[in-house]
């Protein structure tokens, strides 16, 4: 993406979020969703933008990190305009309203607006700080920093971000710009339906949409809420429908259509023109129907909806996606995967990873070299085991892409924690065998609740903390067999703890039933505290059994 195409993709996002603000508010939404990784709702919600505001433009609680957000936004109608430390020097004298209680008390009973003095109560600004709450203090603007803003910046311990590290996050972590190959396609039927030029519905043969650039790589479908998923039993059918000829005539009555966004078309004299232009619904029809084109004839009919639109990445485009008719069913989790958070962790297991591992957040995604590979929905297993030791909740996948989705993929998860959680469980799955019972050696809950035992663990012990704060600085190529090779020798001393729980409290049941007990928060809990007293107690008849002892040595 060049430097002009970003502004120019900035300004019309920022103009479509203008319906709930003002410019300056409407870009730090934008920041928010786009830079931030905040849901749309918590963007907004954040605001308090407007006059008497005291220069404070957002708040926001991150509730994992139990940080308070202060955010000052500036946004020029100019692009890259030079931003001296004016503004920079405004916003640095707000830091003391939150040096203590008493001061945020003060703020509130200051000349405020109702939106922050209401933000200060709901969030109970004055109690978080009088209980020690973290405040980090965020300086935005569309503008580039001159040598007096950065030489002001670097007195400041704050985070700031001017054009230049927003288009590098930019960049990093959008979805890929729609090229705009332009192409022609020939209409049999001249039947149509017009919208005003903003949409056109109509009939395009099989043996011309297959023409379409980008169906074998898949770039056709990149704003799809999934890539090709192969041979469901949806796709098996339409290949029967497609071997027998005489059903050809037929299959326009059959096919729920394709849905085809594009930045302009033209239509004249059975010619349809096209460019810039994605498959939002009907990706697997398409791959279908192109992997066996032999089969295709000049009866087969699609039924196509061509939607011109401004903006692929807008909330409209959004919504069609979400609603538009589909044979394979769509589910919460494919509908995430354009989310600009896995989007973002997909490049930053790219960027850190290479060809290590695969974050894989579409269905029909194919990881290159038989790399090993974490689904999206396997992350959130992690995460919920690992970061909140809520492993009795691990098989509620579906809850992980509805309302906990934002509390599950918060910023503070990076691609480093999910990779060292997945390590972790890893060395667990191939060391499964030391589990005894055998019913429990194969339920996956039971490998759920050791990851959360392990990470208890590690997180008790000196070493195992400064790497679950910091596990990018433990994860490189050679640390991180030595980081492996720990961990498998502290599981094997844990599964021991886990074997005596366990063995304890089948002989005490006559029906041992693991499969409810697993998902049971009162048996986990006490598991988790049973289990690392055990291991505090060999820590301390021999010291070698700590982890840091164990890191050390490996």
């Amino acid at each position: 993406m060049t430097r002009n195409e970003y502004n120019a993709k900035v300004r019309r996002e920022v103009e479509e979020l203008k319906k709930f603000r003002n410019d300056n508010s409407a870009f730090l939404i934008w920041f928010l969703i786009n830079i931030y990784c905040l849901s749309e709702q918590d963007s907004i919600d954040a605001i308090c933008d407007g006059p008497n505001d005291k220069g404070i433009d957002a708040i926001w609680f991150d509730e994992t990190d139990e940080k308070i957000c202060i955010f000052q936004s500036e946004f020029s109608q100019t692009d890259d305009k030079n931003a001296g430390d004016t503004k920079i020097r405004e916003f640095a004298g707000i830091f003391n309203w939150f040096s203590n209680a008493d001061t945020v008390q003060n703020l509130r009973n200051s000349s405020i607006n109702e939106e922050l003095k209401s933000k200060i109560e709901n969030l109970e600004l004055v109690e978080k700080i009088a209980n020690g709450c973290k405040v980090s203090f965020i300086y935005v603007t569309n503008k580039i920093f001159d040598s007096n803003a950065k030489e002001f910046l670097s007195q400041l311990k704050i985070e700031a971000y001017d054009n230049n590290k927003i288009l590098q996050y930019y960049s990093f972590s959008s979805a890929p710009e729609i090229k705009e190959n332009p192409i022609s396609l020939s209409v049999t039927n001249d039947t149509i339906i017009n919208y005003d030029d903003k949409a056109i519905v109509l009939s395009i043969p099989a043996l011309e949409l297959i023409k379409l650039e980008g169906i074998q790589d898949q770039s056709l479908f990149s704003r799809n809420v999934r890539l090709y998923t192969g041979n469901t039993r949806v796709n098996k059918d339409l290949v029967q429908t497609l071997k027998v000829t005489k059903e050809h005539e037929s299959f326009f009555l059959y096919h729920n259509g394709l849905s085809i966004i594009c930045s302009k078309y033209t239509y004249k004299d059975k010619t349809l023109n096209i460019s810039g232009y994605q498959v939002i619904n009907g990706c697997q029809s398409l791959m279908t129907l192109f992997q066996h084109k032999e089969l295709l004839t000049d009866k087969i009919q699609i039924l196509c909806k061509i939607i011109k639109i401004d903006n692929p990445d807008s909330d409209f485009v959004k919504k069609i996606t979400k609603n538009s008719n589909n044979q394979n069913a769509i589910s919460l989790k494919d509908l995430r995967s354009n989310d600009k958070i896995q989007i973002n962790l997909q490049s930053s297991f790219k960027e850190f990873y290479g060809d290590s591992i695969f974050y894989n957040i579409k269905k029909g995604e194919i990881a290159s070299g038989g790399q090993e590979y974490i689904k999206i929905d396997f992350a959130g297993q992690l995460i919920k085991a690992f970061k909140f030791e809520e492993s009795y909740k691990t098989h509620l996948k579906t809850s992980f892409f509805g309302e906990e989705y934002g509390t599950i993929f918060s910023k503070a998860i990076t691609c480093h924690y999910i990779y060292m959680s997945y390590l972790v469980y890893k060395v667990i799955e191939d060391n499964s065998s030391l589990i005894e019972n055998e019913a429990v050696r194969v339920y996956g809950l039971a490998k759920f609740s050791l990851l959360t035992i392990m990470e208890i663990i590690l997180k008790n012990d000196t070493k195992g903390k400064e790497i679950l704060e910091k596990p990018e600085q433990f994860l490189t190529n050679e640390l991180r067999e030595k980081f492996i090779k720990a961990i498998t020798l502290l599981f094997k001393l844990v599964v021991l703890d886990f074997n005596a729980f366990i063995n304890e409290k089948s002989e005490n049941n006559s029906f041992f039933d693991y499969k409810n007990l697993f998902k049971n928060k009162e048996f986990c809990t006490s598991m988790y505290t049973q289990i690392l007293t055990d291991h505090k107690k060999s820590i301390i008849r021999h010291s070698d059994d700590s982890f840091e002892v164990i890191y050390n040595n490996a």
